[in-house]
């Protein structure tokens, strides 16, 4: 069983620290190889679905499930299938990050640099990036919970943290699923 032996807060900091650069490598990785491998022909001017967006909106299910057999592991006291299902959720997250920046990149390219204040595909890229900033804040969050996991600080009795983490997940699931449906709005309105 993976567990994190650490002494002090100071320890748990610098292990936290290279566990987010560690995640957030990983994400910059994945948007570096599917921006150097996969191909996209931009269509400017049209506002088109990127299919990073089908992919991110995957692993979005992924890992909210994965969160969710977390919290119900950790209330039965399945400490192995718990941790797993964190490590597991923070890959997710960490692939979501990074698919995520590929399809907000295809958007810009299909974006007419003259219209870059108006329209709808400036109006979608806008909420697409906040809500990829949004879910940052929930991978650093879900790398915290997951390190206070492996170094055992929670049980059936404690496990307010991930409570938390996995309602966030979810909120910003359902947030996606309106961009979605935002998106599909506009691109239904300029046909």
């Amino acid at each position: 069983m993976l567990t994190l032996r650490l002494q002090n807060q100071s320890q748990f900091a610098v292990c936290y620290f290279f566990a987010s650069v560690a995640v957030f490598l990983v994400s910059g990785a994945m948007a570096y190889s599917l921006v150097q491998f996969v191909e996209f022909e931009p269509t400017q001017g049209q506002l088109t679905f990127p299919r990073a967006f089908f992919v991110s909106s995957i692993l979005l299910v992924i890992g909210s499930f994965s969160l969710h057999r977390a919290l119900f592991c950790v209330q039965r006291e399945r400490q192995q299938p718990f941790r797993r299902s964190l490590l597991i959720a923070n890959l997710a997250g960490a692939f979501f990050v990074g698919v995520q920046i590929y399809g907000l990149r295809c958007m810009l390219l299909n974006q007419i640099p003259s219209d870059a204040s108006t329209g709808a595909n400036a109006f979608t890229f806008v909420f697409a990036a906040l809500h990829g900033l949004h879910f940052i804040v929930a991978v650093m969050f879900l790398v915290f919970v997951t390190l206070r996991a492996l170094a055992d600080r929670y049980d059936h009795e404690y496990y307010w943290g991930v409570t938390v983490c996995t309602w966030f997940w979810h909120t910003l699931g359902i947030v996606w699923i309106a961009i979605l449906a935002v998106f599909a709005i506009a691109s239904a309105s300029l046909t």
